[in-house]
């Protein structure tokens, strides 16, 4: 029997449906945005913020576990925009650009009050980090050094194939011996290896598939693990075409794989989504479903673990995205453009988040103008940090409802009765007395489990932005 006819006898019928599962419903129709990964609450939710921050609003707990992410510019090189599906904050490279950009994410970096604390994870990540000139890395990995204490730390590096090997594979030889570290990953945005997409894309530039291979074994040679960015769901593609991929990272020997289906659709702002072919071509949301399913079990097969809802491992141990997982345990600090930082203080049931200036430009200003680049703010309050917990914790597949009760002082099920009760008569979710865990249909339709969860409150929070009474801004001092 397959997954499809299984979920027709969970689904309610139009007849037989409550509002909240009618919602439900709606939402597992619309586009799946990977929204668990941003994390609660989404950009448009947040505040512009007024500097400077006098006092700071949450102060952070210097003893807590913390992640960084780094983030040397906003700059990406291929020949199509935003390789055609790309929704995240990119420029054009420019080397002029780019290197007046990495020297004020180092003068943000000296300027932290995190000075010193001990590091669980790095990631040099943003628009296409390895495409930073070796002697900007080089004085930014110097400086993250001096100012973290990095020795048991995970470093990743993130970036295209291409520059990988570019300066004769210098940032990896910086990377493997310009700072000590635990472990040392390079994660590659191979997307797909089909030369005929890749040109669609304008990522042949970036790397093909021979120059994916080579940036394996470099990676190996010198003792670093590496994941590969894979993407299924394109227009047209078929099932065979995504199973092949997954089997070539397995043959190149890559010790993790990230699988995302596309997001495309109409409205989006990429340069797809205005090409009606493209649209029509894309599957619909059940057989993309029933393609992630085939192709993560023969993932499964070649021996990789699935550990996050995007994740499977085959070697090695991956801290960075399981620790941002964790928000009740980790802080997360963020330097550069488009960087994103949060911290809890459980104590006193509040919290912050913010995310940086997006562009080169932008940012380079705010650091020039008053050393500070924070763009949007979020502050949380009990309700937010419970939202906040049951996201991330089941971007990991799933969320202790013991850890719940301890950190925020209530049950999940009790907090979100009607969401939880719709989400596992859909078949999205699985409750037992200490456990809340997303299946696996839950895994692929994963956006609508977290907008279900947060509705309400995100209503709550539209309905402050619109009133007219409010200047959607946060003023601090």
């Amino acid at each position: 029997m397959s997954h499809s006819k299984v979920v027709s006898r969970i689904r309610p019928t139009p007849t037989t449906e409550r509002p909240l599962e009618a919602e439900l419903v709606r939402r597992m129709r619309g586009p799946q945005r990977y929204r668990l990964l941003q994390g609660y609450p989404m950009p448009p939710l947040m505040k512009t913020v007024t500097l400077p921050f006098q006092p700071e609003p949450v102060k952070p707990d210097l003893g807590r576990k913390l992640i960084v992410g780094v983030l040397p510019h906003a700059s990406c090189a291929p020949s199509v925009k935003g390789c055609g599906y790309c929704t995240f904050p990119h420029q054009s490279f420019r080397r002029s650009s780019v290197v007046q950009t990495v020297e004020r994410v180092i003068q943000e970096v000296g300027a932290t009050p995190h000075s010193g604390r001990r590091v669980e994870a790095l990631y040099f990540g943003g628009g296409t980090a390895n495409l930073t000139p070796p002697e900007s890395f080089e004085k930014l990995l110097e400086k993250v050094e001096k100012t973290f204490d990095l020795e048991r730390a995970e470093i990743t590096l993130e970036g295209a194939p291409a520059f990988f090997l570019s300066h004769g594979q210098e940032l990896l030889r910086q990377l493997q011996t310009g700072v000590i570290a635990e472990s040392k990953r390079l994660s590659m945005g191979v997307q797909t290896f089909s030369e005929p997409w890749l040109e669609k894309m304008g990522r042949m530039s970036l790397g093909n598939p021979r120059q994916m291979e080579a940036a394996v074994g470099a990676a190996h040679d010198r003792a670093m693990t590496i994941s590969a960015d894979l993407m299924i769901n394109l227009p047209g593609q078929g099932l065979p075409d995504m199973l092949a991929d997954v089997e070539r990272a397995s043959d190149l020997g890559f010790d993790q794989i990230c699988l995302y289906h596309l997001v495309l659709f109409r409205g989006i702002g990429t340069a797809w989504s205005r090409d009606t072919d493209m649209l029509k071509a894309l599957p619909d949301n059940e057989t993309a479903y029933e393609n992630w399913l085939r192709v993560t079990d023969r993932a499964r097969e070649l021996g990789y673990v699935q550990k996050t809802v995007t994740n499977f491992e085959r070697s090695g141990n991956y801290r960075y995205e399981n620790d941002s997982f964790q928000p009740e345990a980790f802080d997360a600090v963020g330097f550069g453009p488009a960087a994103i930082s949060g911290y809890t203080d459980l104590t006193t049931q509040t919290g912050v988040k913010w995310i940086n200036k997006t562009s080169n430009e932008q940012y380079r200003a705010a650091i020039d103008e008053g050393g500070d680049a924070r763009d949007k703010v979020f502050m949380y309050g009990n309700t937010d940090l419970k939202l906040l917990y049951l996201t991330r914790t089941l971007a990991g597949l799933s969320s202790s409802r013991n850890g719940y009760r301890t950190h925020y002082g209530s049950d999940p099920v009790d907090d979100f009765a009607d969401e939880f009760e719709a989400l596992e008569r859909a078949g999205l979710v699985s409750v037992s007395p200490s456990t809340l865990s997303l299946t696996r249909r839950g895994n692929f339709f994963a956006d609508s489990v977290t907008g279900l969860l947060a509705r309400r409150r995100v209503s709550q929070l539209r309905n402050s932005l619109d009133d007219p009474n409010s200047s959607g801004k946060i003023h601090m001092g």
